[in-house]
């Protein structure tokens, strides 16, 4: 008997005939008018390789089906990420995985203390689910092939147990799969059916899982070792992929305030929260971050928004914002070095001011701005103060609403050493200070500069392993009930974040981190438990910073129910 050829021997033959391929997928189809991100999940792999026949096991066959839709995708324009490229196993370790506890009745994202058992442990699933999700791609695709007696034949699977979403776009997706490969490839059609399948349910964006054909029939077998049949896959997954982002199939779900940049955005959340205008405006830096996050207290003491402009020029929508909200002071955060004297003088004129209102709030630094801003605020009976890194703006972002809403002044300090002039705050403030919430890990302040600040307050220490769970803490602590509205802000790059903390502070409400289209699984899991008081969120920030697919991922989590049947 002949045998069966390696997966180094296929792999080889693979790339033999990309050319021919590539000329008949540009054939088959033209580039999509609009280009996506898609993720490809290798089923099986490593140590799990799946059913096997005739020698050929079933990873083998997922990845060189893979590797070709990966091609053809790319060749059409997409952005294509993938869990494995070889045979290689995901994840061999203990990390979170979603479990259902039967203390909460729902479900939960932890580490179990186990590595599970053949066929295939959440840890490797989950390992794939977070490889999607943190590519932020829109779509998630796990190629499998089925095993079974003589059955022959494609199905293709979408989760819809849990959401309206996934019942609505990813069936949707699974559907134009099925069709498509069936019509390219000439296999018989079986269904299409939802199954919670763990990896398809996990991923954050719309997914669905294919069976391409059934290893255990010879038939079948001998095709998924062609290359002209994997580049028919491959062209029908492609077909499905350019009709499905055709539909546009993700649209604009909540509030957004956003502007063309991100002065134009700080613009329109300060007049969307400050409708009627305002006594005062401050103007912080919208090229450095430290001013402006320090500033929420200061903003809600006030009831002032905060505006956000470059160095040597005034933005028109800034400008045009200071106009309309009608103040009669505006604060300037910051030195000329990051404010200069010129820009200050045109918002004055735009408020039509004279020259003595305005303030400047301004230290050799960032640490010094921060406390002199502090002593602006003041201190509330028994409130304290915040105290974040003066280098990590995402875990300021998180401290940013509730300092505002309780009243709480932000401290900078470096991450070894207590800053100067929050350690003479402190020491200024003895008599009446006695508490300080800090925000962030002992990768951005160290234990010893806690433990410097706990021989003068009494301290609590809030932080999680990334930027995404520490946010998470601080939710958890600050909004532990009632109905909210959070804010959504990016956790990547920091000048709409800047905006979000002075106009939560305003609304009362949370400021949630997420990325452009990731949606942390911590995060995930606090929107999941707190579904029922939250009616919507408002996104700050245009698509490019926060996705609409973003929203997508964000209402799937919040329409979650619980408990779940156990897949």
């Amino acid at each position: 008997m002949k045998s069966q050829p390696t997966i180094e021997a296929l792999l080889r033959r693979a790339f033999l005939v990309t050319l021919v391929s590539l000329f008949v997928a540009t054939l088959s189809s033209p580039l999509p008018a609009s280009a996506g991100s898609v993720f490809l999940d290798p089923g099986h792999g490593g140590r799990y390789p799946g059913a096997t026949y005739a020698g050929v096991e079933e990873q083998q066959a997922n990845l060189l089906i893979a590797l070709e839709v990966r091609r053809v995708l790319q060749s059409r324009g997409h952005r294509v990420g993938m869990s494995r490229t070889t045979d290689s196993t995901i994840q061999n370790a203990d990390i979170p995985t979603w479990q259902y506890s039967e203390a909460t009745d729902g479900y939960g994202f932890f580490a179990d203390n186990r590595t599970g058992a053949y066929p295939i442990p959440y840890d490797d699933l989950q390992a794939r689910s977070n490889k999607a999700n943190s590519f932020g791609a829109d779509l998630f695709l796990s190629i499998h092939n089925n095993a079974g007696g003589t059955a022959t034949g494609t199905e293709t699977f979408y989760n819809s147990w849990d959401t309206e979403s996934d019942r609505i776009r990813s069936s949707s997706f699974a559907t134009l799969l099925q069709t498509e490969v069936v019509a390219h490839t000439g296999m018989r059609s079986r269904r299409v059916d939802a199954v919670g399948y763990y990896v398809i349910r996990w991923a954050n964006m719309p997914s669905a899982l294919i069976e391409v054909g059934f290893i255990s029939n010879p038939a079948d077998r001998a095709k998924l070792l062609s290359p002209w049949f994997r580049t028919r896959v491959a062209a029908g997954v492609a077909d499905a992929v350019d009709t499905f982002f055709a539909t546009r199939p993700f649209t604009p779900i909540e509030p957004r305030i956003a502007g063309l940049n991100r002065y134009a955005t700080s613009a329109a959340a300060a007049l969307a929260g400050w409708p009627s205008g305002a006594q005062t405006v401050i103007l912080a830096s919208g090229e450095d971050w430290a001013d402006a996050l320090a500033a929420s207290p200061l903003s809600t003491k006030l009831n002032a928004p905060v505006l956000l402009t470059p160095r040597e020029s005034l933005t028109t929508s800034t400008a045009a914002a200071i106009t309309t909200l009608r103040p009669s002071k505006i604060v300037v955060l910051g030195g000329a070095a990051a404010i200069a004297t010129s820009v200050a003088d045109v918002a004055r004129q735009a408020a039509g001011l004279p020259t003595d209102a305005v303030e400047r709030i301004a230290g050799a630094d960032r640490y010094e701005t921060a406390a002199l801003v502090a002593e602006q605020v003041g201190l509330q009976p028994g409130a304290g103060v915040t105290i974040v890194a003066g280098t990590a703006f995402p875990d300021a972002t998180s401290a940013s609403a509730f300092s505002g809403m309780r009243g709480m002044p932000i401290l900078l300090t470096r991450t070894d050493t207590l800053s100067e002039p929050t350690a003479a705050f402190i020491a200024g403030h003895s008599e009446e200070l006695t508490r300080a919430v800090v925000v962030g890990g002992p990768g951005v302040i160290s234990t010893p500069v806690v433990n410097t600040i706990r021989t003068s307050l009494s301290v609590t220490w809030l932080y999680g392993i990334d930027r995404y769970q520490t946010n998470v803490v601080v939710l958890r602590r600050f909004w532990p009930q009632g109905t909210i509205t959070p804010v959504i802000a990016t956790g990547v790059d920091f000048p709409d974040a800047l905006t979000a903390g002075a106009y939560a502070a305003s609304r009362r409400a949370p400021v949630v981190l997420c990325g452009s289209a990731y949606l942390s699984p911590y995060t995930r899991e606090w929107v999941m438990v707190n579904n029922s008081r939250i009616p919507g969120f408002t996104m700050i920030g245009g698509t490019g910073v926060l996705s609409n697919l973003l929203e997508w991922e964000l209402n799937k989590a919040r329409r979650f129910p619980a408990p779940l049947p156990t897949p």
